[in-house]
């Protein structure tokens, strides 16, 4: 753990350009990303056809295929460049992608028209989500709901050892297996006041909260990581309506 950057550069947008690729190709098929956090994200969402979805962070586009796959039109964005022209080759049809940042107003004038806003595993790596959260809030429709998974607070807990379990703290990690070397990665530890508070003051109802655990599929390809996650939680999937 370390002292968050002094400059306005998003957290992690220097290590995702880094990995860009290399995420693109794994996650599909990485046990945290395949077999918990992807599939708890497409039986949130639901049946999606003739959906407009709006997508926050959508990294190299792998929520959106599988949504535009099930019907929906999609607009999304992400922080990294790379990711966008990544997210471009792998959903060139009923998809529209830009890049923005997540911690600022976004460059979308489509109010009250979004079915529903998802961000998969992305609004971790922004500290105040205060404005995020207006602006999912001003995109949906009345009664649209806002989907999304983050790091379980006991989760980044253990795994990032922040200096306190309270507040919403810097923290940074090693991350192995997209690139050829290790990449230092920012994030930030967030307790679980910090999580629900902000999305009770931006208006949203909260309907579900859900601890993830890893589908059945894991426990044949990997025993260890079947075993481990099925005790230990590593995200959270969180859904809440525009009300």
């Amino acid at each position: 753990m370390t002292d968050k950057k002094s400059d306005s550069t998003p957290i992690a947008l220097e290590a995702y350009e880094k990995i860009a690729e290399g995420f693109s190709e794994r996650a599909p098929a990485k046990a945290e990303n395949a077999y918990i956090e992807q599939p708890a994200m497409r039986n949130a969402v639901g049946n999606v056809r003739g959906m407009k979805i709006f997508e926050a962070g959508c990294g190299p586009g792998i929520l959106a295929e599988y949504l535009v796959h099930e019907g929906a039109k999609v607009v999304a964005f992400d922080v990294s460049p790379k990711m966008i022209e990544l997210a471009k080759k792998r959903v060139p049809q009923n998809a529209t992608f830009f890049v923005a940042d997540m911690a600022k107003h976004l460059p979308v004038d489509q109010d009250g028209q979004f079915d529903m806003v998802v961000a998969s595993l992305s609004i971790d790596y922004i500290e105040n989500w205060a404005i995020p959260l207006s602006e999912f809030y001003r995109l949906l429709k009345p009664k649209g709901k806002f989907i999304f998974t983050i790091q379980h607070p006991i989760g980044s807990w253990n795994w990032y050892k922040p200096t306190s379990a309270f507040g919403v703290q810097y923290v940074e990690a090693s991350w192995k297996g997209f690139t050829d070397e290790p990449v230092t990665m920012p994030d930030y530890y967030r307790s679980f006041s910090e999580v629900i508070n902000p999305l009770i003051t931006a208006g949203f109802k909260i309907l579900k909260i859900e601890d993830l655990k890893p589908i059945d599929a894991l426990r044949t390809l990997d025993p260890y990581k079947f075993g481990k996650y099925s005790k230990l939680a590593t995200f959270m999937c969180v859904i809440v309506e525009k009300e």
